[in-house]
């Protein structure tokens, strides 16, 4: 288990103990292709739908704060 009040440098150093290696952007990128192309266009269209609701909540909380 991760002890969540560790440092940045802290979780990189534990990281390296595990094993774990850095990706460069080309690896993000391709695994980033590889999830969205093996999602429904039903859940491609959900994904949309609750970012474009959570925008307008955030562009009304910023409306409200400004009253």
């Amino acid at each position: 288990m991760v002890n969540i009040e560790m440092s940045d440098a802290e979780y990189q150093d534990w990281l390296h103990t595990q094993g774990a290696k850095p990706i460069t952007m080309e690896e993000a990128q391709a695994e980033y292709d590889a999830w969205w192309d093996s999602l429904t266009d039903e859940q491609k269209q959900q994904l949309y739908n609750d970012q474009e609701e959570l925008f307008k909540l955030t562009i009304e909380e910023m409306n409200h704060e400004r009253e």
